[in-house]
């Protein structure tokens, strides 16, 4: 599913990842900037990176993998756990402050994608079905990067969570490999070895967003 929801390049497409490079991935970078400066490490909010300026987020690589692939990275937020007031804690938190803004997002794009379905059944205007596609396909990525970056594996968010109940020479022997980890885990994207577990747990968060928005049909 993760594979085939990022297959092909149609305008439409394009359109659905521009807007998720414009307000997903600052989003998303932004939580872990703001969890982490509420949790006692002001680094981050040194290096300015408590915003949603795509401009202080993105890395032009991953940039131009996402628009073209569907996938890829943005510049990983300064984090000092030296500073938070509780170690173990700020970890865990800020490590799933971005996966948590993702599904928020997710959840803000179901409710447009049904309030622009209704209002196509009500008028019958063609552009509507249009937009209608581009909400729907970001209600699908945001899923979908939610639930990638919490795979347990470095240097996703979902490893870092774990973290503080590695032993600590594991974790100082995995730390230097982290971004040689990144492209084999990029490699293992595109060989769609990721889809299943993806397209499980997905399909699991929509059901669960779907319920909460059941009052828009």
């Amino acid at each position: 599913m993760f594979t085939s929801l990022f297959a092909g390049l149609t305008l439409q497409r394009l359109l659905a990842r521009v807007i998720v490079l414009m307000t997903a991935i600052p989003v998303h970078e932004a939580a872990h900037a703001w969890a982490a400066d509420k949790m006692g490490d002001p680094t981050a909010r040194y290096y300015k990176r408590i915003s949603l300026n795509p401009l202080d987020h993105i890395d032009p690589i991953g940039a131009v993998m996402i628009l073209l692939f569907g996938f890829g990275f943005a510049r990983p937020v300064p984090v000092n756990s030296m500073h938070f007031r509780d170690r173990d804690k700020g970890i865990i938190v800020t490590s799933l402050a971005g996966p948590f803004s993702n599904v928020l997002m997710a959840l803000v794009c179901l409710v447009v994608t049904k309030l622009l379905l209704l209002a196509y059944y009500a008028t019958g205007l063609n552009a509507l079905a249009g937009v209608f596609g581009v909400f729907s396909y970001m209600v699908s990525v945001n899923l979908s990067l939610a639930v990638f970056n919490l795979i347990p594996l470095p240097p996703l968010d979902g490893y870092h969570a774990i973290c503080p109940l590695l032993p600590r020479e594991l974790y100082w022997k995995i730390q230097p490999y982290e971004q040689q980890m990144l492209w084999l885990i990029i490699i293992l994207i595109g060989l769609g070895a990721f889809d299943g577990i993806i397209g499980f747990f997905v399909a699991l968060l929509y059901r669960v967003i779907d319920a909460m928005t059941f009052f828009l049909g």
